[in-house]
């Protein structure tokens, strides 16, 4: 259900129609609070441990919980530059948490790949 009175920030965000007039097209645009979004909004976080804990669960080292976020996500293998960014992605991000002695680390770690993930372009967007 959509509202006249106020529009609902998600949809305002993602170039939802106004409510209060007729919109016979849809305008496109990105923008970075688009992005912005998939990276920070409390929805995408939790959507993003559940994600996670989707491939952690199956699989026993990085490189195979790497694949199967991929294949999960986009429907493909990484590439071997995909691969490398994501191994320094949670190298990095494991000891910044674990720094900063943010409990379960680990799971952090692969929920905010995760997140990278669903801000990929090609998780957005259909060619």
């Amino acid at each position: 259900m959509t509202q006249r009175i106020r529009r609902h920030p998600f949809l305002a965000l993602f170039d939802g129609a106004d409510p209060n007039a007729s919109t016979p097209e849809r305008r496109i645009t990105t923008v970075p609070t688009q992005a912005l979004f998939f990276l920070n909004d409390p929805f995408v976080h939790a959507k993003a441990e559940k994600f996670a804990a989707r491939f952690i669960q199956g699989c026993s080292d990085d490189a195979q919980k790497i694949e199967s976020g991929y294949r999960i996500a986009l429907g493909r293998v990484p590439t071997s530059v995909e691969r490398a960014e994501a191994v320094e992605f949670l190298t990095a991000y494991r000891t910044e948490l674990t720094a900063a002695k943010v409990a379960n680390a680990e799971t952090a770690a692969w929920a905010a790949y995760a997140r990278v993930l669903f801000a990929n372009n090609e998780f957005l967007h259909v060619d």
